[in-house]
């Protein structure tokens, strides 16, 4: 479904990333291990289309990435606080893309009242679950989660891990899984990958 092969990526002529291949079938979930500061974020968005590389190819079902319309890859950024905006309500953003029902919502812990506020009157982890609801639309094929629970509190980190698990396995939806926390990717994963250091 998802390929990567010899992605190579670079940062201010400093190397991250040198010949990184795997292939990702559908509802697979696959872990990447590196320490802060290694490129994680970087990796992220390459493969969710928001950023160039320098060599290498990225296919879904052997095509590349669409650049117009809706994509099937999506990613939730470790500060997701940043793919809003400011001046429209946080339901208006989430409605762009779909519009889950509450109990979808409160599957992610998603007060209903925090959609008709502005992002700068949410908290940090109250944006975070917005925005992996948001990702989560029903067209989404593959999640790129870069430590998307690192602000919430860990009842919460565990009852959404178990719900992306439920929803990888009943959809057949991919999900990518960036943390430097190994144990928490050896719960969830069914592979990993370790970046060498």
């Amino acid at each position: 479904m998802f390929c990567v092969s010899q992605l190579t990526i670079e940062q201010d002529k400093r190397l991250l990333w040198n010949n990184l291949s795997f292939d990702l079938s559908a509802g697979e979930r696959l872990g990447i291990s590196a320490p802060s500061g290694y490129g994680k974020t970087m990796l992220g968005r390459v493969l969710a289309g928001w950023q160039t590389y320098q060599q290498g190819q990225i296919t879904l079902d052997g095509l590349p990435l669409p650049k117009h319309g809706y994509c099937p890859v999506q990613l939730v950024p470790q500060h997701p606080e940043l793919t809003f905006n400011s001046f429209r309500t946080t339901g208006d953003a989430l409605r762009d893309a779909w519009s889950p029902d509450e109990t979808q919502m409160a599957h992610f812990h998603v007060n209903p009242e925090w959609l008709t506020r502005k992002p700068g009157q949410l908290s940090g982890g109250e944006l975070a679950r917005i925005a992996l609801l948001r990702a989560l639309d029903p067209r989404t094929r593959l999640l790129i989660a870069d430590e998307v629970t690192a602000q919430l509190d860990p009842p919460i980190q565990r009852d959404i891990w178990q719900r992306l698990i439920i929803e990888s396995q009943q959809r057949g939806l991919s999900i990518i899984i960036f943390s430097h926390q190994l144990a928490l990717l050896q719960q969830i994963c069914t592979r990993i990958i370790v970046a060498p250091v």
